[in-house]
């Protein structure tokens, strides 16, 4: 009788520990559950992590930006290496690849120098996981890396490559192709591929945002942030419901909600006083123009003059003048006057779009007002990281470290100051446990309390650069760096 006991505690034990490794660990996309950034569980998370402490395993990876997705056992990346298109499987309980498949690509499409072709997230359903390539299209395998469907795209037409992410919304996998002509939002039967709606965006170009899905007082709609406008539709059919204007011209954040309003930052170099330039057309002359003649030749401007510079980006993002020389040379004769580099200021001067973090109150249904904006913040605004809603506060952080903490329902400013870590920041914040993660460019993760006032906990070295966001499970964040990807946790 005893030993029987002792099984069946036993058995208890083991299915306990099974559990917790393998089951019920969700981080199903970009930034996890309902693209929020928030851990599901109320596990302790790490603070004090890197290559030497608190590391339960490394896996190397191809490179590629696309953050971790997650489910149960297996985690899933793309990467790009060799002129080669992959999707990896990694097993989560101990670092090793699974299975890789790579997507036949007769063309990569052009990205931007610090971009990649391999930068869109994969998601899970839990029995089948998405893929897209800008250079391919759309793939679904199963858990094993059995293609169970494809969906061949044309090579897109983006200035600096596709990032955008499918998602999954109720029985719906959605996806945005927005590009220079022909702008498309897709719901898609995600057992077979199959188009259900499709939604043309006219007027719409580029983007790299991924679509926020979202219950608005009953409504199941689609939040998508999308170049100079931020439009809701409808999830069953695809209709329009609500619309915002004056949004940036370059979208990447994607929209996050809390508390009934949605939160998204537009970033406007512009209005931005943190931005450097462009500098005067006679400090120039008087510095650059060696012959004397009034004008600059394409020889007489230094390499690596910027007539504007994000701040504290290690350069990355600057506008090199030389760059921008044909485009200001209007006669064509590899010289600027006074008059052509005027053209660089004025279409400066012509961006008229908010530069805010900033709260959608989207309406109530039949009231005739429609979405209105309730607060912005005009300082510390994020070009690419994701707004953060946790714990009723909205958390960003922008290039050189800078983050800001406001209370949602009113936008009201609790802090606004610098980590001390700087250069430029792509990876959203991610939080839960009531701790918040920055991860820097530099490979620097820093670790902050939640609340009103900024406490740094820790500042953890992985000494590799960091593009992708980082994923928080089972009390443990997975984080993706150039070459790696790493699992860190506080070990039993």
């Amino acid at each position: 009788m005893q030993d029987r006991i002792v099984r069946t505690m036993l058995c208890l034990v083991i299915i306990f520990f099974t559990s917790s490794i393998y089951g019920q660990v969700r981080w199903p996309g970009f930034r996890g559950i309902s693209g929020k950034g928030v851990a599901a569980e109320a596990e302790r998370l790490p603070v004090e992590f890197d290559q030497d402490r608190n590391v339960i395993w490394q896996c190397p990876l191809p490179k590629g930006h696309s953050s971790p997705c997650i489910w149960d056992n297996h985690i899933f990346l793309t990467g790009y290496a060799g002129g080669k298109l992959e999707t990896i499987c990694v097993e989560r309980s101990i670092g090793k690849i699974l299975w890789r498949k790579s997507a036949p690509a007769r063309q990569i499409e052009r990205v931007h120098q610090i971009g990649s072709p391999a930068s869109s997230t994969c998601t899970t359903d839990g029995e089948r996981v998405f893929v897209y390539f800008g250079s391919y299209g759309l793939l679904c395998y199963d858990f094993e890396g059995n293609k169970l469907w494809e969906k061949t795209l044309p090579l897109p037409q983006n200035k600096y490559g596709t990032a955008s992410s499918p998602i999954l919304a109720r029985d719906k996998l959605i996806f945005l192709d927005d590009q220079e002509q022909w702008s498309r939002l897709f719901a898609m039967d995600p057992k077979t591929g199959q188009i259900i709606w499709e939604k043309e965006r006219i007027g719409f170009m580029s983007n790299w945002s991924t679509p926020m899905f979202w219950n608005n007082q009953g409504v199941d709609e689609l939040v998508v942030y999308g170049q100079f406008y931020c439009v809701a539709y409808d999830l069953q059919d695809g209709l329009e419901r609500w619309t915002i204007p004056g949004m940036t011209h370059e979208p990447c954040i994607t929209p996050v909600a809390g508390e009934g309003l949605v939160f998204i930052s537009s970033y406007c170099m512009n209005n931005n006083n943190e931005i450097i330039g462009p500098p005067k057309w006679d400090e120039l002359i008087e510095k650059y123009d060696k012959d004397k003649d009034g004008e600059l030749s394409f020889e007489e401007v230094p390499p690596k003059l910027s007539i504007l510079s994000r701040y504290d980006a290690d350069g990355e993002g600057n506008h090199p003048l030389r760059e921008q020389f044909t485009f200001l040379d209007a006669n064509r004769d590899r010289k600027l006057n006074m008059r052509e580099y005027h053209r660089w200021q004025v279409m400066i001067d012509s961006y008229w779009y908010e530069n805010a973090i900033m709260a959608i109150q989207p309406g109530k249904v039949g009231d005739e007002k429609g979405a209105q904006i309730v607060w912005k913040q005009t300082e510390g605004v994020p070009e690419v990281p994701s707004p953060l809603y946790y714990q009723g506060r909205v958390y960003t952080v922008k290039n050189g470290g800078v983050v800001t903490c406001q209370v949602a329902k009113t936008g009201e400013r609790k802090y606004q100051e610098k980590l001390d870590v700087g250069g430029p920041y792509y990876a959203s914040l991610v939080a839960g446990d009531g701790k918040i993660y920055a991860a820097a460019t530099r490979g620097v993760v820093t670790v902050y309390e939640a609340g009103d006032s900024l406490k740094i906990l820790a500042k953890n070295n992985l000494r590799e650069r960091v593009m992708a966001t980082p994923a928080l499970v089972d009390g443990k964040i997975y984080v993706r760096t150039e070459k790696n990807l790493y699992a860190f946790g506080e070990k039993e």
